[in-house]
C-alpha cells in the first residue's frame, strides 16, 4: 500500500496532505480523498495512529507492542515508549516535553558544551 510506505519512511507525524504531496512527487496518480481513506483504514486497523498538531491530523506508524507516546512541543518529533500497565486504571496515552536536541538548541551557546547542573536553591 502506497500509503503505508511513505508513513513508514517518514518518521515524524505527517499530515494527508504531506503524503499526498510525496506520492505525487513520486509520479503517483492518486486523489486526496484516497489519501484521506486510506489513513483512516490504517488507523482503524491500529497499524497507524493519528495525532492532532497545531489544530492539524498528523499520522504515524507505530508498534505493535503497549507503548505511549512522548512528543516534543517543540519539533513534533515523536518516540515510542514501553508501556508498563498501571494498578490504578489510569492510562498514559501521551507526553509532551521537548526533545534533547530542540532542548540544546535553545541553550545559549556557552551553556551548550556543559553538563547540566541543578541550580542550588536559597
Amino acid at each position: 500500500m502506497l500509503v503505508l510506505e511513505v508513513l513508514i519512511a517518514e518518521p515524524r507525524p505527517i499530515t494527508a496532505r504531506q503524503i499526498h504531496a510525496e506520492l505525487l512527487n513520486q509520479g503517483e496518480p492518486i486523489g486526496l480523498t484516497t489519501v484521506y481513506r486510506a489513513v483512516s483504514s490504517l488507523v482503524d486497523a491500529g497499524l497507524v495512529h493519528a495525532f492532532t498538531q497545531a489544530g492539524e491530523a498528523t499520522y504515524r506508524v507505530c508498534g505493535t507492542a503497549r507503548h505511549h507516546h512522548l512528543i516534543c512541543r517543540s519539533c513534533g518529533l515523536v518516540l515510542e515508549q514501553t508501556a508498563e500497565p498501571r494498578t490504578d486504571g489510569f492510562e498514559v496515552e501521551a507526553v509532551y516535553g521537548v526533545c534533547a536536541p530542540c532542548a540544546q538548541r535553545a541553550l545559549p551557546e556557552q551553556q551548550r558544551d556543559q553538563p547540566h547542573r541543578p541550580q542550588k536553591r536559597p
